[in-house]
């Protein structure tokens, strides 16, 4: 009776040791490391010399060269760690559309390092990646 009792038991633990393995890593959705901030219009005019009409936006891909002066700058204030749906959460929530917003994320999280400004009124918002 011992004897069975133990090898039953031992069934028993190695069917518990491969039933409750954690999920692999790789199910795991991406993050992306992403900076947001906002200003006003003037700020941003004088800081990239170009316009930004109300209401739309543009996005920018930085250079190598240019990232490296960029980061030097940046600190841990506006920097986020962030799924795609969280940043596409972001662009909704700054006035894109469903269709934009998920062009643009596509966008952001394929280059090395950019930017996607958009203006409301005087306000202007940036994600950075």
């Amino acid at each position: 009776m011992k004897k069975k009792f133990f090898i039953t038991c031992f069934f028993i633990s190695i069917w518990l040791i491969f039933t409750s393995c954690s999920t692999p890593n790789t199910l795991k959705e991406p993050t992306y490391t992403v900076w947001t901030d906002f200003g006003t219009y003037s700020d941003f005019q004088s800081t990239f010399n170009t316009t930004l009409e109300d209401g739309y936006y543009l996005r920018f891909e930085f250079t190598s060269e240019q990232w490296s002066e960029l980061s030097v700058s940046s600190t841990v204030e506006g920097r986020h760690s962030w799924t795609k749906s969280q940043i596409k959460d972001w662009l909704i929530g700054r006035g894109f559309g469903e269709t934009e917003s998920t062009k643009e994320v596509a966008w952001l999280t394929t280059i090395n390092h950019g930017f996607i400004a958009s203006r409301t009124n005087n306000t202007v918002y940036l994600i950075l990646k």
